[in-house]
């Protein structure tokens, strides 16, 4: 019935104002299928008994001893992910300001300011 109602009310809206854009460099992965052998393996994980995790995992309930841990970091490295590059200043300035209703005020205040309506060009 939402949906239905929802529907309705933004038929008439330009797609622009009713469909968010996706993050940039995000991967869409909405209509990507489980794979069945993850399926299988998460519910057999689920049902397992603890002791028997705790061996599969190679670990205990105490956590892993100094030892352990230098031992998985000379196998595997850090446990760090990958750093990313934040985007400059400028751009991160522009992804959040395109909202059509921020460059709608700063519209209206340089045309206040041009006709010299201070009052309403500081507001």
């Amino acid at each position: 019935m939402f949906k239905e109602i929802f529907t309705r009310l933004i038929r008439h809206l330009p797609s622009r104002l009713v469909h968010r854009d996706p993050l940039p460099g995000a991967q869409q992965t909405v209509n990507t299928a489980v794979p069945p052998s993850l399926s299988a393996h998460c519910l057999k994980m689920a049902v397992m008994p603890e002791e028997e995790l705790w061996k599969t995992f190679d670990t205990h309930p105490e956590g892993l001893n100094q030892a352990e841990v230098e031992s998985a970091r000379e196998q595997h490295g850090e446990n760090k992910l990958p750093a990313q590059q934040p985007s400059p200043w400028w751009v991160h300035l522009w992804v959040c300001y395109r909202n059509p209703f921020n460059i709608l005020l700063t519209i209206l205040g340089a045309i206040s300011y041009a006709t010299e309506d201070l009052f309403a060009a500081g507001v």
